[in-house]
């Protein structure tokens, strides 16, 4: 990470909330698994679709809550 870009996460992350640094810190914690399956992101050298993968991630996250909330009545 270059400095410039620490510096500014360190200056949001000052200015957000308990609840908001949880968040952050979720997509943190993804971003690190991702990393353990596909290596350091490199967005501009990574040939993924993106909105492809997008698009099932988010069909999944549809089947995922349905689920749960068939689970629930």
């Amino acid at each position: 990470m270059s400095v410039e870009a620490a510096s500014e996460l360190g200056s949001i992350v000052d200015t957000l909330g308990p609840d908001e640094v949880r968040v952050l810190t979720a997509i943190a914690r993804r971003l690190a698994v991702g990393r353990k399956v596909y290596g350091q992101l490199d967005v501009a050298g990574d040939a993924r679709d993106w909105k492809r993968e997008a698009t099932e991630e988010a069909l999944d996250l549809a089947v995922y809550l349905s689920c749960e909330l068939l689970r629930r009545e």
